[in-house]
């Protein structure tokens, strides 16, 4: 691993908190919520029920914006570092920037799909991806993000 101190200089100059819930991601032009869907509704969500969320999230202008979307699967994996330490609502290891909220589901729901009938979740535990039925309901979370317009 490396130098934690280190590794705390250089979040602190990619990820910028924005006000109570969102983070930006000064490298990828992206804001996140600080927590995820599981933090924020206490449920597990399949593909789909996540997707209907962030339009939900939109409607209400969340955090003051309309837009937010799930991320994509090289959007979600941006975030994973070895670098980073942070626990996972089981209390373990996981890989995300700090400034997130511990305490999130470790798999993330990504807008990326096939067949129209799986789409990929990035684990932050491990790094991984895999490709689950967008139906399947157990442990789904995501973490939603919008684009900084130009």
């Amino acid at each position: 691993m490396a130098d934690p101190e280190l590794s705390a200089k250089v979040e602190k100059i990619r990820f910028v908190e924005d006000g109570e819930h969102t983070v930006i991601d000064m490298k990828r032009r992206l804001v996140w919520l600080k927590k995820d869907t599981w933090q924020l509704t206490g449920n597990w969500l399949n593909w789909v029920q996540a997707r209907d969320y962030a339009k939900e999230m939109g409607q209400q202008h969340f955090g003051e914006y309309s837009d937010w979307r799930l991320p994509t699967a090289e959007e979600a994996k941006s975030l994973f570092s070895k670098d980073f330490d942070n626990k996972d609502y089981m209390g373990q290891r996981a890989y995300l920037p700090p400034i997130f909220e511990p305490g999130f589901g470790f798999l993330c729901w990504t807008s990326d799909i096939r067949d129209k009938i799986q789409a990929v979740r990035f684990g932050y535990r491990k790094g991984g991806v895999m490709y689950d039925d967008i139906y399947r309901v157990s442990r789904g979370a995501t973490r939603l993000v919008r684009d900084i317009k130009k």
